[in-house]
């Protein structure tokens, strides 16, 4: 008998690994919508009325569309920004930064590079990666060297980047003929195309889904993601078995951090088309409950989807219905909440079926 009782804890527990945390996430936002269906229906709004108003105007027509799929793109590539290094043991919060940074880099080369079209979009994208590698590497030197707190370097890069990004708007990267702070919008020639062509789907959206697929059979079919995870799970017992655990921690950093400064140059050069103040949104801070109730790449790829709709559609179901879109809000953050509180019952309920 305490042996099955065992047997029980055990599978219990194994409950928190891949496929029951997909199952934990789907609960998460099942629960998270209803809700959101119940709010609505207190703001006094009919919640069927509401949700079809929010997906018509987060697809009827080709700017909706693009909008939509644009900030999935976004969202898609800051949560990889944060789940990547997760894996490592390391939790990125400055996404924020990092892509605001990638898109004032991809903004000084589009506007002072004298190159053709493809040269300057390939030196730009090239720039807004390095851009969001460089903007981790204090916060990863300051972990690997002095053991400080990743989550408290990364959020104050955030500010530091912002800071950065609104003295470049609003000095030498300003549109001479703006009265706020802005660089000049992109020139026609030199934007992110969309495909096909006349479309409402941006160039961008395939990068994105690619890198999503790469990054999948990168943590889940290669040798370093096993030793990612590895790193991740026992960082002294992975230093035991003879994985260089710096390196592939600095390897997790800078990867998701060149992400994250990607998401900021495909947002400047294919739907934007300036950075301006508050042009970025929270994208990078939206990437964390993304990749959290993600838990893999293509979980953050169906995510990010579910979170753009969201994040487009709220203005028409406000203008229709009246319902206000900062319900949204509510919804990106209370799936986590519910997440984090599934898994602790069921470490709970493992922990006691041990105990007798």
């Amino acid at each position: 008998m305490p042996m099955s009782l065992s047997r029980a804890g055990t599978r219990l527990r194994r409950l928190m690994k891949t496929r029951t945390s997909i199952t934990l996430a789907g609960m998460s936002l099942l629960f998270s919508l209803l809700a959101l269906w119940i709010c609505v229906y207190l703001a006094g709004a009919d919640p069927y009325e509401a949700l079809t108003a929010m997906f018509r105007g987060a697809f009827q027509g080709r700017w909706a569309l693009r909008t939509t799929l644009s900030e999935w793109v976004a969202i898609t590539l800051s949560g990889l920004a944060v789940l990547i290094p997760y894996r490592a043991g390391f939790f990125n919060v400055g996404g924020q930064g990092q892509l605001e940074m990638g898109g004032v880099a991809a903004a000084v080369v589009i506007m002072h590079l004298p190159a053709p079209p493809p040269l300057a979009l390939a030196a730009a994208l090239t720039a807004c990666v390095l851009a969001g590698a460089l903007t981790a590497g204090i916060p990863l030197l300051l972990r690997l060297s002095r053991g400080a707190s990743e989550v408290t370097t990364t959020i104050m890069m955030n500010f530091a980047a912002m800071r950065f990004m609104y003295a470049m708007i609003t000095g030498p990267l300003q549109d001479p003929g703006a009265w706020y702070g802005t660089t000049p919008i992109v020139p026609a020639g030199y934007r992110l195309p969309l495909f096909p062509p006349g479309s409402g789907i941006p160039v961008s959206l395939f990068a994105a889904v690619g890198l999503a697929l790469g990054a999948w059979w990168l943590l889940s079919r290669t040798v370093f993601g096993l030793h990612l995870r590895a790193v991740g799970g026992n960082r002294a017992a992975a230093a035991a078995a003879g994985i260089a655990v710096d390196r592939v921690l600095i390897k997790a950093v800078l990867m998701g951090a060149a992400l994250a400064g990607l998401a900021g140059g495909f947002q400047y050069l294919g739907h934007t088309l300036r950075v301006a103040e508050g042009w970025s949104k929270t994208w990078g801070l939206v990437g964390i409950p993304v990749a959290l109730l993600g838990g893999s790449p293509l979980g953050v790829l169906l995510v990010g989807f579910l979170f753009a709709v969201l994040e487009t559609g709220s203005r028409s179901m406000q203008a229709l219905t009246g319902v206000p879109a900062a319900l949204v809000f509510v919804f990106q953050g209370l799936p986590v909440l519910i997440y984090l509180a599934l898994g602790a019952g069921l470490r709970r309920m493992g922990d006691a079926v041990d105990a007798k």
